[in-house]
């Protein structure tokens, strides 16, 4: 019985099947062959003599949480950098290169602000460098794992060191403590096979997978805890205080407890969307969209990815170029992919809050103009607005018209000269003060002794209402006309001025708001002398 067809052997088939069986065994093999991996942690006391360690010999990431499986340091020769992960992951990397961990540590605004803290403020001035790991430890990590985050250079920068919040870091990750913040994730660096050239990852692929933390591998890559560990911010006694200042930054505790953590809903889950706005939208409209999965981690800080600013200016305020760039990818390709990333940050902002005019109506006894604004957190896991809220807050802007248009009340202007908007407002925003009490506008959180809500922040699918009277001049007739818009804002202006003081140039910008909804209501106004309360349209609206 003949089995094979005659002149089998000879069929391109064959051979294409026989020298693919022939490059599989040579990996297997090669697999075996790779050598033990090398022991790369880092002694500071033996192998970084500059290292400085102030507050002792045991701790040498604090106050940062971070640390490693032996509390050892990280070869800092033996990282690899996010660009040896294009060559195989090139998606990835560029969207990456267009999000806010790419730039965590280069960010111009963070970068000046930092050495405000560790050098120009009053608890800096014993060990603020070294205090500075508190904040390095999210903003840098790789800074601080390999010892570079001392006064003395104890290791040379390299492409590896600037990388902000780079791949490995999270990739590595085999333990995180959410509430303990501050960078508390325990990654295991020093564990990562060191393959010296992408093509023989082939060889070991599992080895890989379980290295860099496959979901399958890690389930904790999936988890809000791993997010958490960086979205809380507690400052330390070590930094400056008899005791911790609390609630810097309680984004993950937000979470936590919000109807999204009961649902299963990770932090992952909307800010790693391919489209996180489409993906909020359809939680809102209760269903569970399938996952999908990008590394631009789309959140709220539309300025450092505005394509609309001059290009120059946004890369000066990035800290440069891209890591990759014209190795990986050309400028044309990274800016397009910017743009996306900045369209994604707006589309996801605006899908977060709902805003309404609420019992809007004309009291002709006293003369008022009476609405209620109702501000929904619609779309967000955690508070509205989150984050480090002495910078990052919202407020309304009223504006009361009568029937020829003309403005009688306006409150919550934007003054785009002085970039600052009429403080009358109502703005959810944390207010810091010093000791002596003067107010901090820029972020010196070294210095910090109170903090308070001027207004506290929206917590997941609540509403906020806000009831406003508006006296009505003589002369106001109507039909009357209330236009209310929810701003949301990336920084308060002065923090800017942290750049000039470092001396790392000057930044002529005013930093913009963002227009997050729309609302408004329309009122009849009858005959003054009638001595009752006129009647309101029922067309009140919100986009």
């Amino acid at each position: 019985m003949k089995i094979l067809p005659e002149g089998f052997f000879s069929l391109p088939l064959f051979r294409f099947l026989l020298v693919l069986g022939m490059t599989l065994a040579l990996f297997l093999g090669a697999g075996f062959l790779l050598p033990p991996q090398q022991d790369l942690s880092v002694n500071p006391e033996r192998d970084l003599p500059l290292y400085s360690l102030p507050f002792g010999k045991h701790l040498p990431f604090y106050p940062a949480e971070l640390t490693t499986p032996d509390n050892r340091l990280v070869n800092w020769r033996a990282i690899p950098g996010s660009r040896f992960c294009g060559e195989c992951h090139l998606k990835e990397t560029v969207e990456w290169a267009t999000s806010m961990h790419a730039i965590s540590d280069l960010d111009l605004v963070y970068d000046s602000t930092v050495l405000e803290n560790t050098d120009a403020s009053v608890a800096g001035r014993a060990h603020g460098v070294e205090k500075g790991r508190w904040c390095e430890g999210c903003h840098n990590p790789m800074g601080v794992l390999s010892g570079a985050v001392t006064p003395a250079n104890s290791v040379q920068e390299i492409e590896n060191l600037e990388e902000g919040t780079s791949c490995i870091v999270c990739h590595t990750a085999n333990h995180a403590e959410p509430l303990a913040g501050n960078g508390a994730l325990e990654t295991d660096i020093n564990g990562v096979f060191r393959y010296g050239h992408p093509a023989l990852l082939a060889a070991a692929p599992s080895r890989h997978a379980r290295d860099m933390r496959a979901v399958r591998e890690q389930p904790l890559m999936g988890d809000a805890a791993l997010c958490g560990a960086c979205h809380t911010e507690i400052r330390p006694p070590t930094v400056n205080g008899a005791t911790p200042l609390m609630s810097l930054q309680d984004t993950f505790d937000e979470w936590r407890h919000s109807p999204y953590a009961q649902e299963g809903i990770q932090c992952q889950s909307c800010h790693m969307a391919e489209d996180p706005a489409a993906f909020v939208r359809a939680l809102k409209e209760g269903k569970r969209p399938k996952k999908t999965v990008s590394h631009r981690f789309v959140g709220n800080n539309y300025l450092l990815s505005n394509t609309n600013l001059p290009t120059s200016l946004l890369l000066k305020l990035r800290g440069g170029t891209p890591s990759g760039l014209n190795r990986l990818f050309d400028r044309a390709t990274f800016m397009k992919e910017m743009e996306k990333t900045f369209n994604a940050v707006v589309a996801l902002m605006q899908e977060a809050a709902e805003l309404e005019v609420e019992t809007a109506h004309i009291n002709l006894a006293s003369r008022e103009l009476r609405f209620t604004a109702a501000v929904t957190n619609a779309g967000a896991g955690h508070a509205l607005p989150t984050g480090p809220l002495d910078q990052r807050y919202l407020w309304l802007e009223v504006e009361a018209k009568d029937a020829r248009g003309n403005t009688f009340f306006h409150q919550g202007r934007f003054d785009g000269k002085t970039g600052e908007e009429d403080l009358t407002a109502t703005r959810w925003i944390k207010e810091v003060t010093d000791v002596e009490g003067n107010p901090i506008r820029r972020h010196v959180l070294f210095d910090a002794q109170r903090l308070f809500y001027v207004r506290k922040p929206i917590p997941p699918r609540e509403t906020d209402r806000i009831d406003y009277r508006v006296p009505l001049p003589e002369g106001v007739y109507g039909p009357l006309k209330v236009e209310i818009r929810l701003w949301y804002r990336i920084a308060l202006q002065d923090i800017l001025e942290n750049i000039e003081r470092q001396n790392l140039g000057k930044v002529g910008v005013i930093l913009p708001p963002l227009l997050l909804k729309e609302a408004s209501a329309d009122m009849i106004m009858t005959d003054p002398n009638a001595g009752r309360q006129a009647a309101w349209s029922q067309n009140t609206k919100g986009e």
